[in-house]
């Protein structure tokens, strides 16, 4: 059994998809179109993903309860990423085989707040299940919006999956950051802009 652990978030370190979201305010607008609310730039941020931990508070003034809104909203989300996925518009970094170097010195795994509906479209289309040990992403009920990073609640039943031992958690956000700390985990940046490493070459050489 592998003693160190590495754990990667999905979007935008593994996933290409935050260089352009035009999917993603298509998906909104839609949602919003449905829900009855208007669809302007404040709306569609407000449904954005940083946005889910405040997500009652923030969608209080629209035309139906935060359970429909955010039903509603997660569905063209879910629809939408995935239709992207599946055209190939939205992929996999190409330096995500650098991950290949990693296995004969720690097991991987992936903790996301994206849907585990798209986190396991990742990890199948792409093949990737010799890669990684573990996968987690978010449920799609209201109440798992309690759940997602930066609370612990996927540390722990990534331990449960990949076992005990050193976790090291990379990521691209303070949410993130704040999520490695809350969990006992060390944390690495990984940004692709110029904040902590740019590419996952340069990553794995360094772990190794």
């Amino acid at each position: 059994m592998k003693e160190k652990k590495i754990v990667f978030d999905l979007d935008g370190v593994l996933l290409d998809s935050e260089a352009d979201l035009d999917w993603l305010d298509r998906a909104i607008s839609k949602a919003l179109k449905e829900i009855g609310a208007p669809v302007d730039r404040v709306n569609i941020e407000k449904l954005y993903p940083g946005e889910l931990r405040d997500f009652g508070e923030l969608v209080q003034d629209f035309p139906a309860p935060p359970e429909e809104v955010w039903r509603i909203r997660d569905k063209y989300y879910i629809a939408e990423k995935l239709r992207m996925m599946d055209e190939g518009k939205l992929k996999p970094f190409p330096d995500v085989e650098e991950l290949y170097r990693l296995q004969n010195d720690f097991h991987l795994g992936i903790i996301s707040n994206s849907p585990g509906v798209v986190v396991d479209r990742f990890v199948e289309d792409y093949r990737l299940e010799d890669l990684f040990r573990a996968w987690i992403g978010r449920g799609s009920e209201l109440s798992d919006l309690k759940k997602i990073k930066p609370a612990t609640h996927f540390s722990r039943v990534i331990r449960e999956e990949m076992g005990q031992g050193q976790y090291i958690y990379v990521g691209d956000r303070e949410s993130d950051e704040e999520f490695a700390e809350n969990s006992g985990m060390e944390f690495i940046y990984l940004t692709r802009d110029g904040k902590g490493f740019d590419n996952l070459a340069d990553l794995v050489s360094y772990l190794l």
